[in-house]
């Protein structure tokens, strides 16, 4: 096993399994814990006898605080090191998922999810920034921990609704909070043991990219931009999705049941594209993928615009598809650009467009539906930008040859 970890390039000597394997249990334990009430909240609105709509607004704040709190967790981990603030997610995450399971209140839940909020800003910057910092084939390592965090997405709302039927309610939060917390332990464990080790600086340092600051200034600008109008485009997306789903009309089944099992499908069928585009970033293609996929994307939601029926289906794979084979890639290029010993706050700052890019892409869906045209004209709508996001992709430097680094 640890011999098919190195060949994925993470770290030297005994630190990589450990590393990649707490890397990719963190982002998938991330993305169940802070996806579980919004499925668990259905059983609140019984148990407390409230409406959804008041308690599905305690979240509010605490996904806020994912996106606000990122560049302040990546701050952190440049100047505390990766490992410990990896420490601290395990623990923090977990037992605030043990709060909410102890809340009582709405009140009370209000204070457990906003700390969950609090914690879940850590992963993003400093996991990516962790694995960055000890890989030697950066774009597999970053896409293989990518994938567990789609693994987490699709895993969340079966966790919760398990747990709930098989126990209550309460413990489908506290069973996955100590199962983070006891992650946390182990990560104490291999780190007193010595095998997850503090670097100061990266493992294999051929990756810095050369150039001055202002040229190095200038490419996280237009990075700045092009992710941004990506992330409105992907939540777009996947906010429709569900609904899109279900206009098809491909299943004789009241519920909801149906609908999120070929939704969820769609997303586990695209996941392993973070790998193709891992996979062309190590190879000194990342800025060619980068611009083919938006070109296809283009062409698949204008394709998906004149498709009505079943075949709407394969086309959304495809459309998820390269919204995964992007993400590694633009993960990548922050990490090229950006000053080593600052990654941690670059890392965050990405993740801060959460808080503009995400509601601007729930209002696009919410603005753009219409009960005659479905979403004819938001597919038509990202459709557009991806060929704008292309465009502005193009005045990325060109990707440069590969440097030969030691093994």
């Amino acid at each position: 096993m640890r011999d098919r970890l190195n060949r994925i390039g993470i770290g030297t000597g005994g630190a990589p399994a450990p590393v990649l394997f707490f890397a990719c249990a963190a982002h998938f334990m991330h993305h169940v814990l802070v996806s579980l009430y919004l499925t668990l909240v259905i059983t609140l609105v019984v148990e407390w006898k409230r409406d959804y709509s008041e308690l599905i607004a305690l979240w509010t704040l605490g996904s806020l605080m994912i996106g606000a709190g990122a560049p302040a967790a990546g701050w952190l981990a440049d100047r505390w090191g990766e490992a410990r603030v990896m420490v601290l997610l395990f623990f923090g995450l977990g037992l605030a998922s043990v709060a909410c399971g102890l809340a009582g209140t709405p009140a009370g839940m209000n204070m457990a999810l906003t700390l969950l909020g609090v914690f879940g800003a850590l992963y993003h910057p400093v996991g990516n920034a962790w694995v960055v910092r000890h890989a030697r084939e950066r774009g597999k390592a970053v896409a293989l921990a990518g994938i567990f965090g789609s693994f987490g997405v699709a895993a969340g709302p079966v966790i919760a609704g398990v747990l709930n039927d098989a126990i209550d309610w309460r413990w489908a939060f506290i069973l996955p909070g100590l199962v983070t917390i006891a992650f946390g332990a182990g990560l104490i464990g291999m780190r007193i043991m010595g095998h997850v080790p503090d670097r100061q600086a990266d493992a294999h340092p051929s990756h810095e990219e050369t150039g001055t600051a202002r040229d190095r200034r200038n490419v996280l600008v237009i990075l700045g931009v092009t992710m941004t109008l990506t992330l409105i485009a992907v939540t777009a997306f996947v906010t429709a999705l569900p609904k899109l789903v279900a206009t098809l009309d491909l299943t004789s089944r009241e519920g909801l049941t149906s609908i999120g099992l070929i939704t969820g499908a769609i997303y586990l069928a695209a996941a392993g594209a973070q790998f193709v585009g891992g996979h062309y970033a190590d190879r000194g293609a990342a800025r060619r993928t980068y611009l083919v996929s938006f070109v296809l994307l283009a062409v698949s939601l204008a394709a998906a615009v004149v498709t009505g029926n079943w075949l709407l289906l394969p086309l959304a794979v495809l459309i998820m598809f390269l919204f995964e084979t992007i993400a590694p890639i633009e993960t990548i290029f922050v990490a090229r650009y950006a000053p080593a010993g600052r990654r941690g706050l670059f890392f965050g700052m990405r993740y801060a467009i959460t808080v503009v890019g995400g509601p601007v892409g729930v209002w696009l869906v919410s603005a753009l539906f219409d009960p005659a045209r479905g979403f004819t004209d938001l597919l038509v709508v990202l459709a557009g930008m991806a060929v704008l996001t292309g465009g502005i992709g193009l005045l990325l430097p060109p990707d440069r040859p590969l440097v030969p680094q030691a093994r």
